[in-house]
């Protein structure tokens, strides 16, 4: 029998025959049912509550109003769980930001600070017309003008106040279009006008422009607001280069005549589209400007500038102005000579930047002023009688490269000197060749001389210390400025030119003065100068017949007509083996008239202090270039992403 059968006796029993009614009756299938019906209709009114409180509540997450009332809801455990999860994800979240900022945070340039440099020299014209004849007024100029090009601190030619330009296929027609966003300081719109004005104005000889030669035979048409056209009359390699010169605002120099131009008060209180703008000046009891600010041009149309205030200051000497930089009366020096870099080894926190620049150092004879250096012989002789090599080792304290003619080393065609021209034995014959001979001293004709001047000096052996000719004296009156390194040259020279009998006269005139009263005047007999070339490395505004006159810078009045031939192809010669041969022959060609003897080539050192960043100094052809970059200065920062 199975577990589960009763016996016929047991199901006779009260109690198991109520079970088996139920059973019959199938009461615990209707209690199930029921009981699912029930539950059934439990979850059918859920159901509908819920349906009812997503209709009332239409947002999928709970509100912070919600969440708010979420502890009441945990337990102690489980609001450790949740405290400690938060933690993990907060201290997450900081790690990732860290890593992610310190790997992509970096200091930026940032708008402030200002900057002093001492110049030596004083403002006279700060405009471009005038500008290339002082230093001074070249660096402020540089800052306050814009050109239609500029260049960069890598030396590449971009767009400034033009956006671009198209050159035709003969390279002799150059368009230029104009931006069309630019303003003078006074809301004047800047436009071709202002262009033409300027071109003319250089090319007007009433203006006496030195940078006249340099556009002979160039004309210029304003096709409209913003657009100008070039014509040459053949192709000029470096004209681009002319393209950097500053804009002058027409409206404000129109009315004012070209013979006063050098009067204007424009040429002290310039307005240019540059980054910078004049701000003020001081001047001393004499009337000479000893500082000059600037401030930064809030309209400028390119990038930068960041720092906010330039300022200059003038001393008169080198020595001056090395005092005033070593006292930390200003952050930097616009040229060091090499002989004063040791009285600066107390501020250590200068940088020292030596570059070769394309200059050359040179006395430059004016044969009209002295009749005796119109002989050639007399010019070789001087010549010979100079030893370059111990003006570079001892004065320029090796800083520099010897030169015999006007090529410097970076040009096409220049060849480094193999021998010293150095021969005192020669220079003496060739004087005497020119009829100069030493004179028998005289007692007598001594003690009468009525002067100094005319009392003869004795070379010891009965005759007189310097040459005669014709009962004149051979004299030479040699000029530079009153700076320490010129006047320690000019005094070797005049011992070297003494020692094979020429008398030589000293005169120093102060670096303010030498533009004006000497070589605008063309008041001198042997002028040591220096003369640098420029970015074009262009030798025809120094050279060129055309540039001979007053306010040119062929300083040495040179006229040939071979040679005008060779600087004229030079211009238009792209070839660079070409270029490099024409170049030699007119060398060649000075080197066989002497209108100059040609010294050195110097290094340029600019020294600042460390606090100005972004100073990239890798293309300076003329000391000026060293401001090419400047709106990449910056002093202070702030921090930024990459």
């Amino acid at each position: 029998m199975s577990e589960n059968s009763q016996s016929p006796a047991e199901d006779n029993k009260p109690g198991n025959k109520f079970w088996a009614i139920f059973k019959k009756l199938n009461i615990f299938g209707y209690l199930k049912k029921e009981t699912a019906d029930k539950e059934q209709e439990t979850a059918s009114t859920k159901n509908i509550d819920e349906m009812l409180v997503e209709k009332l509540n239409t947002q999928r997450l709970p509100s912070w109003k919600q969440l708010k009332y979420l502890p009441r809801f945990l337990s102690p455990k489980e609001k450790n769980i949740m405290r400690l999860a938060v933690t993990v994800i907060v201290i997450a979240l900081g790690l990732m930001a860290y890593f992610l900022v310190r790997d992509n945070l970096v200091e930026k340039p940032a708008r402030g600070g200002t900057y002093a440099e001492i110049l030596i020299g004083t403002p006279q014209n700060i405009n471009p017309l005038y500008s290339a004849s002082n230093e001074v007024d070249k660096d402020l100029s540089k800052l306050i003008f814009a050109g239609l090009i500029s260049q960069n601190s890598k030396g590449e030619l971009i767009p400034d106040l033009a956006k671009e330009w198209f050159v035709d296929e003969a390279k002799t027609q150059y368009t230029f279009k104009l931006r069309d966003d630019i303003s003078w300081s006074d809301g004047e719109k800047f436009t071709s006008t202002d262009v033409v004005f300027t071109i003319e104005a250089i090319q007007n000889p009433l203006y006496e422009s030195p940078l006249r030669a340099s556009w002979a035979g160039i004309t210029l048409t304003a096709i409209d607001d913003y657009t100008v056209q070039f014509n040459l009359p053949s192709v000029y390699d470096a004209f681009l280069k002319n393209l950097t010169v500053g804009i002058l605002p027409a409206h404000l120099w129109q009315d004012i005549m070209p013979e006063n131009a050098t009067l204007a008060e424009l040429n002290i209180k310039p307005v240019g589209l540059g980054p910078y703008q004049f701000d003020s000046f001081i001047k001393d009891k004499q009337g000479y400007i000893k500082s000059y600010a600037l401030k930064a041009n809030e309209d400028y149309h390119l990038d930068g500038p960041y720092i906010e205030e330039l300022t200059f200051k003038f001393q008169p000497t080198f020595e001056a102005a090395v005092d005033a930089l070593k006292n930390r009366n200003a952050d930097g020096l616009s040229y060091l000579p090499q002989n004063l870099k040791s009285f600066l080894e107390t501020r250590k926190d200068l940088i020292y930047y030596s570059i070769p620049l394309p200059q050359y150092t040179a006395i430059f004879f004016n044969q009209t002023k002295n009749t005796a250096l119109a002989d050639k012989k007399v010019r070789q002789a001087l010549s010979l009688a100079i030893k370059k090599n111990k003006i570079v080792e001892e004065i320029l304290h090796n800083e520099g490269t010897v030169l015999e003619g006007p090529l410097t080393p970076d040009m096409p065609g220049y060849e480094k000197a193999t021998s010293e021209q150095f021969d005192v034995e020669k220079a003496k014959s060739l004087l005497a060749e020119a009829g100069w001979q030493k004179k028998e001293m005289k007692e007598e004709e001594n003690k009468e001389a009525t002067t100094t001047e005319d009392r003869l000096e004795s070379d010891g052996n009965g005759w007189s210390k310097f040459l005669f000719k014709n009962n004149q004296e051979l004299t030479v009156e040699i000029t530079t400025t009153d700076q320490a390194q010129s006047m320690a040259i000019g005094e070797l020279i005049q011992k070297y030119w003494q020692g094979i009998g020429v008398k030589v006269n000293l005169k120093t005139v102060e670096i303010t003065k030498i533009q004006k009263e000497v070589i605008a005047e063309r008041n001198f007999e042997a002028l040591l100068f220096g003369e640098i070339l420029g970015n074009e490395l262009d030798l025809y505004p120094f050279w060129h017949s055309s540039a001979a006159g007053n306010q040119g810078l062929n300083i040495a009045g040179w006229r040939s007509e071979p040679g005008d031939k060779l600087l004229e192809a030079i211009r238009k010669e792209t070839n660079i083996e070409e270029k490099a041969k024409k170049l030699k022959e007119l060398q060649t060609l000075i080197q066989n008239d002497m209108p100059a003897i040609f010294l050195y080539n110097p290094n340029y050192t600019y020294v600042m202090t460390d606090k100005i960043k972004g100073v990239n100094l890798n293309k300076v052809i003329d000391p000026t270039d060293r401001l090419s970059g400047i709106t990449s200065w910056y002093i202070k920062t702030k921090k930024g992403f990459k």
